[in-house]
């Protein structure tokens, strides 16, 4: 590592003032979102050490039970922590875990000031480790790069420290709400893109960020899907371990599988007998039952069944059946929608599915371009209204 890096962003000299805590503070978060494995259950922290107008030490944390962010920048730092800033993309925690709590080891540390761009919205925490920081004698600022750091552990935000898993629904249809043309005018043996490669690679990267990617089987029997992260494999800031490939088969009629192995089916529970249950295992399927709702797999008990298994970040990918049953429950955290620039007329439109009690409403978050495709992306708790909690 190179400890006497000099950051020159105007190339004239070190950063100093505001400009400075922006600078450093966008490589805590760079540390955070490039671990090589996804945190969660926890959430993805990074932390640099300054002293002097140069990093002397970071960190980033990598899961349950390894050393938290700050601990590992103080610690590359040893003595020259003394008098220095530790810049820290999520609020130290004040509370015993799996490990030691942070704060007091960063208040014994020698730095004289903490640059922390988020507060921790764990309910244990909730700016007990600021509170402390200061108690002990030291500065501390809240509130540089927030947005970027809320958007990093959204998912964590969102479910209160995943009590629940986090769903997030990806869509892609053109401009006229079609999910692919009719059947009439597409290949029976290759999947349909009406977005563009850019757009798939976004997907792939958020693909990595989620532990499972789930589809159902109208999706599995037409696509074959791998559910991977192949299009971002190299890029920074994305994990490196694939999520688990999942498909919904209520009575296990597709045994075909999946593009990849091993693999999960979500089944229900009249599916026990069923005689394609070997056929499944034998591609590398391993079938988890579930309480069923009117003959489908009842989609709550399916998000419990997947989080009981450890899998805290749902990414669902699937056609418009399983998009519209998804929202009308109202278990969708974060619903990211790609719109192509094309009208087809005709095809694989949404279906007529009667509002649940559950449905609830969106705020839209942003909108943006990726290639030539529109993102929006929507939130069930409002985004701008988390950062303001969280931001001071």
């Amino acid at each position: 590592m190179e400890r006497d890096r000099v950051y020159l962003p105007d190339g004239t000299g070190r950063p100093e003032g505001p400009d400075a805590d922006a600078v450093f503070m966008a490589e805590a978060l760079s540390l955070a979102a490039s671990t090589p494995v996804r945190p969660w259950p926890n959430p993805p922290v990074g932390a640099v050490v300054v002293r002097g107008g140069r990093i002397v030490g970071r960190g980033a944390h990598h899961g349950p039970g390894t050393p938290h962010a700050e601990v590992l920048a103080l610690r590359e730092a040893g003595d020259l922590a003394s008098g220095a800033t530790l810049y820290v993309t999520l609020e130290p925690c004040n509370h015993t875990g799996r490990t030691p709590p942070c704060a007091p080891a960063v208040a014994e540390s020698g730095v004289t000031r903490v640059v922390v761009a988020m507060r921790d919205p764990n309910p244990q925490v909730k700016g007990g480790g600021c509170r402390f920081l200061r108690e002990h004698g030291l500065v501390v600022n809240i509130g540089t790069g927030a947005a970027a750091a809320l958007e990093l552990v959204w998912p964590f935000a969102v479910t209160d420290g995943f009590k629940r898993p986090f769903v997030e629904l990806k869509t892609a249809t053109s401009l006229d709400g079609r999910f692919a043309p009719p059947a009439a005018r597409r290949s029976l043996v290759a999947p349909v893109y009406l977005t563009s490669e850019a757009a798939r690679r976004q997907v792939h990267g958020r693909r990595r960020w989620s532990d499972a990617v789930v589809v159902g089987e109208g999706t599995a029997v037409a696509d074959r899907p791998l559910l991977d992260g192949r299009l971002a494999a190299g890029d920074t800031c994305v994990p490196g371990s694939e999520p688990v490939a999942v498909y919904l088969d209520s009575d296990l009629s597709w045994i075909g599988g999946l593009g990849r192995a091993p693999f999960l089916v979500l089944a229900g529970e009249r599916a026990r007998t069923s005689p394609n249950l070997d056929t499944i295992r034998g591609l590398g399927g391993e079938v988890v039952f579930c309480a069923e709702r009117d003959g489908r797999v009842d989609l709550a008990a399916a998000l419990n069944a997947l989080h009981a298994r450890g899998l805290s970040v749902l990414m669902f990918e699937g056609g418009p059946v399983l998009s519209a049953a998804l929202l009308a429950a109202g278990l969708v955290d974060r619903w990211r929608q790609y719109v192509a620039p094309v009208a087809l007329g005709d095809g694989v439109g949404w279906p007529a599915v009667a509002p649940a009690a559950g449905a609830g409403s969106f705020t839209l978050t942003r909108t943006g371009t990726t290639g030539p495709d529109a993102l929006l992306v929507h939130d069930r708790l409002p985004f701008a209204a988390k950062l303001d909690q969280v931001s001071r």
